[in-house]
């Protein structure tokens, strides 16, 4: 943002226009000297006046990404999306815009429309790292793994230390029965990432989905030492005890997940037992 920024006030400072565009610059200075207090009412009503003002500046894209960032923020969803739109209009080939919408579209699981504003970045800037995450994700999601897989693995080259990409390949490798392919991914990231705990949770479910019991274990038990008051890895745990059949210690688990805030009645069914039974 403070790229765009700097470039935006660097261009509408020497753009050559007919008539005055000191107004319009001032009221641009104004709009973001507000958006930087959080004053997002006040911050729109004045891009909407420099919008006024200089309808035709080339320059207005940027003031559509930022009002359509600021609502987003007060979560007005549609009026977001309509100013995305219209800065769009202006120049469809503005990567920072098509990524802003391409992640509302996300967001509202409109996958459709979100992968046709990535497919359009990705054609102008294949490299976009974010864009390929989106992008792999929805393929992941609309069960096109081998698309998915192109997506993650390019990614991944662009950036070794990409950790959601890591993650995400590791979990289709898993998905498509090539745990060896699965599991290396994991060692990798245990490399860069040791005390991240959510990877050792991972892990360990796909351990307990191999039935390796012992292994899946030690992960969450690892994962719970790093991170001791998130309830979803007690339940991580209750689960493979309940596989155990050691009955007592996933209760256990369970009741130490409701008392960090998961869900009693999720817990319950989940070992299928009166919800009384957990809130003891």
């Amino acid at each position: 943002m403070k790229n765009i920024l700097l470039l935006f006030l660097t261009t509408i400072a020497w753009t050559p226009v007919f008539g005055d565009t000191t107004d319009y610059t001032n009221l641009v200075k104004e709009g973001i000297e507000a958006l930087k207090k959080d004053s997002l009412t006040k911050a729109e009503h004045i891009f909407l006046k420099a919008l006024d003002t200089q309808p035709s500046e080339k320059t207005n894209i940027v003031l559509y990404q930022y009002l359509g960032e600021l609502r987003l923020r007060q979560k007005r969803y549609d009026e977001a999306l309509d100013a995305f739109s219209t800065g769009l209009r202006l120049n469809p080939t503005f990567v920072p815009l098509l990524l802003d919408r391409a992640s509302l579209h996300l967001e509202k699981e409109n996958f459709s429309l979100a992968l046709c504003d990535l497919n359009d970045l990705l054609t102008i800037n294949p490299d976009n790292c974010e864009a390929l995450f989106f992008r792999a994700y929805i393929y992941t999601e609309q069960k096109l793994n081998s698309k998915a897989r192109i997506d993650y693995e390019r990614l991944i080259t662009l950036q070794p230390r990409h950790f959601k990409a890591r993650i995400g390949l590791a979990l289709l490798c898993d998905k498509d029965k090539r745990p060896h392919e699965a599991m290396e991914h994991m060692d990798i990231l245990m490399r860069y990432w040791p005390n991240e705990a959510t990877i050792y949770v991972i892990r360990g479910g796909m351990y307990h989905k191999r039935r390796q019991y012992e292994l899946a274990l030690k992960d969450i038990n690892k994962a719970i030492e790093l991170e001791p008051e998130n309830p979803d890895f007690y339940i991580s745990r209750a689960l493979l005890y309940k596989d155990f059949r050691k009955d007592k210690l996933a209760i256990a688990d369970f009741r130490k997940a409701v008392s960090l805030g998961a869900s009693a009645e999720e817990c319950a069914s989940l070992m299928v037992i009166p919800v009384d039974a957990i809130k003891k």
